[in-house]
């Protein structure tokens, strides 16, 4: 004869088996959970330093001015305050950025006549390395040199003057010996355009 089970027992272990069944699953929906589930609730993620951080712009070097002639040459462009060192086969081998002279030549083809490297006084009382003349200019010896001023002083210099109403004025002319036709550079540029050209290297002025 088969042993009768006692009904208080069946109940415990019914109640057992839910709660098991109860904890089972608890512990399941805690392993699904989102990891960052901290950070969700504190409001919108900020974003990464890449995303968020701003894109510097990408510098497109200027082109070598049409009519600039071909060949090797050194292009001087007055209006852009602008020097392109360009190879027999076209291609600029360095760009940059120059301080115009307070007396500027006129566009036309020039070659370079003479160079020094060592540093000197120039005619715009700045001290000057790897000078390299092409010519002159009223007069005034016109060339290329490196300085070690930073070029934005030196343009301010040659930029007019306000007036009292504040439009621009021309500056007086400077005295004859104090002028000066040398186109600045920084030391690098000047140092790579005085290896570049050698005496009798064409030197292009354009507008």
């Amino acid at each position: 004869m088969a042993k009768r089970l006692n009904p208080g027992v069946a109940v415990a272990g019914i109640t057992i088996a839910a709660l098991v069944g109860v904890g089972f699953l608890a512990a399941q929906a805690a392993n699904s959970a989102p990891d960052n589930r901290g950070i969700a609730r504190t409001g919108t993620p900020t974003p990464s330093a890449v995303s968020g951080a701003p894109v510097p712009p990408v510098y497109v070097p200027p082109p070598v001015p049409t009519g600039s002639g071909t060949g090797k040459r050194v292009v001087y462009s007055v209006k852009a305050g602008h020097v392109w060192l360009v190879d027999e086969a076209e291609r600029t081998l360095r760009e940059y950025r120059v301080a115009n002279a307070p007396v500027k030549p006129q566009p036309g083809t020039y070659q370079v006549t003479q160079k020094k490297e060592e540093a000197q006084p120039g005619s715009d009382g700045l001290r000057i390395t790897h000078s390299v003349r092409f010519g002159a200019v009223q007069g005034v010896p016109l060339g290329f040199a490196a300085t070690d001023t930073p070029l934005d002083q030196i343009d301010a210099g040659n930029k007019p003057a306000p007036s009292a109403s504040g439009t621009p004025r021309p500056r007086t002319s400077t005295p004859a010996g104090k002028q000066s036709a040398g186109v600045r550079s920084g030391t690098e540029d000047g140092a790579a355009l005085w290896a570049f050209a050698p005496v009798g290297t064409p030197v292009i002025v354009v507008p």
